[in-house]
């Protein structure tokens, strides 16, 4: 390596056996995998990023292997914004970030430049969130928008792209992008490709009933198959290249629809929508403790549940949901209490709380959205499987169009997602070595040249000459990580070391502390 570069790569000895590299350092990798840095597709810690300090929070992903960050996804980012705005996008960010920010930017280049001067930790590519311009852009971004509207909004799009935003993000299951319609979708998803950047969605459902689509028994199709059908439509209209955010089965009589929604999208592609999708290898997801309210309720979430007649009626529909899904309150994990009174609640599923409470589970919910100001922050499981059946995970992950991502909300407060701590090295671990889903091969490509493909990356995810030295040195024979949903913080095994711009970042299973990112901006 010379600087930042990759300057050769030595594929065999000479007549000795030996071949000469001279170097100011050196790692001794016999036995072991030297492969590109892994690409995580899908991150929240933009939010964290933008601080200094930033490095002790977000180190568990380094020390995974993680080299590059894509951030912004969901629809939430924190740019573009209107500093006008800044109230209602702090306020819906409260759960994603480590400390109230500072907004020393407004546009995507403020925003990068920012990221520069912070002793960056990663690489970052970064993606402007259509949830985060529906906020800055309109008057009421919890309705329709106007022509007016969507028009304002595809110029945020077009300049977020010009100034470095590697595409577009949307976050439908949330409000305000759980407002939108097709044709707003389609004209925002138009710009992407008219610049030949990525579209990303976190679909309106990921279950079979959803709070989102009328339940008409004439008509039915499942909501979260519905969701895929609405997102391909926006692809094929808008010629997007669209990626769809971690591809999820929420609840066991959700699991069945795996066959179909991989069929769709199958479907899709072999008709020209250029079209994959991502996940991670748990069956639980954090998400904020508004995902099961329906959009009626999000402008005044907290004062609507002051209201006896609107608990009830919630009681009615999530009833119906717990039996028609198979989810229950049992499924649902408080990860931050965003109230110091109920930390103690923190780590426990909501049945639990509930005893504790000393009220039914319907009533600590309401309780804890009520005290957290709906802030809080949950884990929901039987995402895609449980402990005795993962079927339709295992069938995501081992799909040609599936990439890996973390979609981990990394912070100091709370408890942890596993996935901070062992996305990655429980692929490699568990899916490549233990069950044999996939080779080490196809596994490493999509953890990196396949990612950086996807994103037009020039520089990265690729051992090559020329490339960028974003390296990870793993042992295929003990990497793998035990971070579960009740002990998360559990540190991975066998990743040895890992190499962010030439500059030696985890050492032997540990992080150093070099600040040695940058910001990507260049895409092909």
């Amino acid at each position: 390596m010379d600087g930042d570069r990759i300057t050769a790569v030595v594929r065999s000895t000479d007549d000795s056996g030996t071949k000469a590299i001279t170097a100011g350092e050196t790692i001794d990798g016999r036995g072991k995998v030297v492969a590109p840095g892994f690409i995580d597709l899908h991150s929240h810690s933009d939010w964290v990023l933008p601080d200094p300090h930033h490095g002790p929070v977000l180190k568990p992903l380094l020390e995974q292997g993680i080299t590059t960050l894509v951030t912004g996804n969901c629809g939430f980012s924190p740019a573009p914004i209107n500093p006008a705005h800044r109230d209602l996008i702090d306020e819906s960010s409260d759960m994603l970030r480590e400390d109230r920010l500072d907004w020393r930017w407004s546009g995507v280049a403020e925003f990068l430049d920012h990221l520069e001067k912070s002793d960056l930790q990663f690489n970052v590519a970064h993606l402007a969130g259509h949830g985060t311009i529906r906020l800055s852009s309109m008057e009421r971004p919890m309705g329709p928008a106007s022509e007016a509207d969507v028009r304002a909004m595809q110029e945020v799009v077009r300049t977020a792209l010009d100034e470095g935003a590697v595409g577009l993000s949307t976050g439908l299951g949330y409000p305000p992008g759980m407002f939108s319609k097709l044709d707003e979708l389609t004209a925002l998803a138009s710009v992407a490709a008219e610049k030949g950047r990525i579209f990303t969605s976190h679909l309106k459902a990921y279950s079979w009933i959803s709070p989102f689509y009328p339940a008409n028994p004439i008509r039915w199709v499942d909501h979260n198959i519905r969701a895929v059908r609405d997102i391909l439509e926006v692809a094929r209209r808008s010629n997007a290249r669209l990626q769809i955010s971690h591809l999820i089965f929420v609840g066991p009589r959700t699991w069945p629809s795996c066959v179909t929604v991989i069929g769709e999208i199958e479907a899709a592609e072999a008709q020209g929508i250029d079209v994959a999708f991502d996940c991670f290898p748990y069956t639980g997801g954090n998400t904020t403790i508004r995902v099961i309210y329906p959009a009626s309720l999000q402008e005044n979430l907290v004062a609507a549940l002051d209201r006896r007649s609107v608990r009830a009626r919630l009681r009615m529909e999530f009833a119906v949901l717990r039996r028609v899904l198979g989810f229950d309150f049992g499924h649902i994990q408080l990860l931050w209490a965003a109230n110091d009174d109920y930390a103690r609640y923190e780590g426990m599923r909501f049945d639990r709380i509930a005893a504790d409470m000393g009220v039914d589970p319907y009533e600590a919910y309401f309780r804890m959205t009520r005290v957290s100001n709906a802030r809080a922050r949950v884990m929901l499981h039987t995402y895609s499987g449980d402990a005795q059946d993962n079927g339709p995970l295992r069938r995501v992950i081992a799909h040609r169009l599936n990439l890996f991502e973390t979609d981990t909300i990394l912070v100091s407060r709370g408890k942890h997602n596993p996935a901070s701590f062992g996305t990655f090295p429980k692929v490699l671990g568990k899916f490549v070595r233990e069950e044999k889903l996939l080779s080490l091969g196809e596994a490493v490509r999509k953890m990196t040249g396949a990612s950086a493909d996807r994103l037009g990356l020039r520089d990265r995810g690729r051992i090559q000459e020329g490339q960028a030295a974003d390296l990870v040195i793993f042992d295929p024979e003990t990497v793998g990580c035990a971070a579960d949903f009740d002990k998360p913080d559990v540190a991975p095994t066998g990743i040895d070391h890992v190499v962010l711009n030439g500059r030696v970042v985890v050492s032997s299973g540990k992080w150093k502390g070099n600040s040695a990112g940058r910001v990507l901006r260049e895409f092909g």
